[in-house]
Order: C-alpha cells, then structure tokens, then sequence
C-alpha cells in the first residue's frame, strides 16, 4: 500500500483545485435546503454576540477590571474567534480521513488535504464571523483600527496550530478509533482552561503559569489586541504561541506522512 501512497508535488494545480472543491462543498452543504441559506452564516454569529451579551452582562455583571472593553459580550466573542475555528478544525479534522475512506483508498490520493479542507472551511466560516463582530464594534464605538494589522499574526498562528493538531489526531484516529470520542471531552477541558469566559486576571497567581502554558491563552491574547487594543504592540507571549505552533504543525505533518500508507488498509 506504501507504493500507491505519493503527494506528487508536480501538480501543484491539480492538488489546489481539488482543495477548493473541497471547501466550497463543506460551505455549500452546511446550508444546502435551507430558506436564508448562507444569510445563516452572518444571522448566527450575531445572534451568539447578543446572547452572551446579554447573559454575561445584564445576567451575570462579571466584573472586567483592567481589561480594553466593559462589555463582557465584546470581551467574549473577541475570545471564541479563535476558539470556534480550532474545536472544529480538531474535531472535524480527527475524522476527515475516517469519514472520507472512499477518497483515501483511491489511489495516490492526498489525504492531508481532507484535514487541510477542514481547516479552511473552518477559517471561512470564522472570518464571516470576524466581519460581523467588526461591525458590531464600530456601531458600538470600540473598534481599535490601530490594532488590526496584528490579525495577521494571529490568523496564520492559529492556521498552523490547529492545522498540526488536526494532523496529528487525524492519523491517530485511523488506528485507534477512541481518539475521536476522547476528543469531546478534552475540547470541554481546554475550552476552561483558556481564558475565554473569564479574564486571565481572575486566575489564582499559583495557577496562573499553568493557564500562560496553554498556547491559546497567548493566542485569544492576541486576538483581543488585535480588536480591542488601541496600539500596535506585540504581545510578549506571541514568541510561545509561535513556537508552540510551528512544532505543533511539524509534529502533525511528520506522523501524518509516516502513518498514510497504511490509511488505506485501515479505513
């Protein structure tokens, strides 16, 4: 089986079209036989941002001392961007090479781009999502032009660590078949262990270098100075997401192409 398995890299075209086809079938059949079809892709992340709005906010009055917005709503959402596209990149991914046997066992066909597929489609439906929180901030008057530009920092971090994860648990998924059902709940821990729902000012000193390990701390940081920071400044942490990421993304790629000749006789 190792034989047929080949990533024929002299047709770079062939193997860009077929990840195009790729993402816009997964855009396409999440709203296929719907009435508003892709307004659903705007009308839902707008709907999360008033809810938590409203819940975080009027509901719980969680106090956000020291940090950029007294909104918990905006504070929030600036967090789930990133939060969104990596669970459904890694959960999604975990099972591209599983749900898609018929591609896999075709000859020389390139199984990473299924869990390359999934990362962009994921990333898609986030920048939809972006463009809806940008209006929001400007109608609210807390949009930080000057911060911006570090979105594009921040969004090609996330690609490659949510992209090496994806890697890695989706070759690990094809032998041991467990590896999807622990992800739900490993997904649940990580989702609490970043501060997301809470500022990282709330964490206890003794346990607050345990949450600064977590690389999506340094990357949900990140975005928050993007959107809300009124200045283009770096954070210090972004050295760690960085290499936290080009690891992550190398590690994956690695047991990726060590484990793919065998997909075939596996799915």
């Amino acid at each position: 089986m190792a034989c047929l398995y080949t990533l024929d890299l002299a047709m770079p075209r062939h193997r860009l079209f077929l990840l195009k086809e790729l993402v816009r079938r997964d855009f396409q059949g999440r709203y296929a036989g719907s009435v508003l079809g892709f307004v659903w892709s705007f009308v839902q992340p707008l709907w999360l941002l008033l809810l938590f709005t409203f819940v975080f906010s009027t509901v719980l009055e969680i106090s956000l001392y020291g940090e950029r917005t007294d909104n918990f709503g905006i504070f929030l959402f600036a967090g789930l961007l990133p939060w969104m596209a990596i669970q459904e990149t890694v959960t999604r991914g975990s099972t591209a090479i599983t749900d898609n046997a018929a591609l896999v066992k075709k000859l020389a066909f390139p199984s990473e781009i299924l869990v390359l597929g999934v990362s962009l489609s994921a990333l898609l439906h986030e920048g939809i999502a972006l463009l809806v929180f940008l209006a929001v901030l400007l109608v609210a008057g807390e949009l930080a032009w000057a911060g911006l530009p570090l979105l594009l920092l921040a969004v090609p971090l996330q690609l490659a660590l949510s992209l090496g994860l994806g890697l890695l648990l989706a070759g690990a998924n094809v032998f041991f078949r467990d590896v999807a059902q622990l992800i739900g709940m490993a997904m649940t821990g990580w989702f609490y262990f970043t501060p997301i729902v809470y500022p990282l000012s709330l964490v206890p000193g003794e346990l607050r270098w345990l949450v600064e390990l977590n690389p999506l701390t340094a990357l949900v940081g990140l975005y928050r100075e993007a959107l809300l920071g009124d200045a283009l400044s770096v954070p210090g942490e972004t050295l760690f997401l960085a290499l936290c990421a080009v690891i992550l993304l190398g590690a994956g790629w690695w047991l990726f192409r060590r484990l793919a000749p065998e997909f075939g006789d596996q799915v």
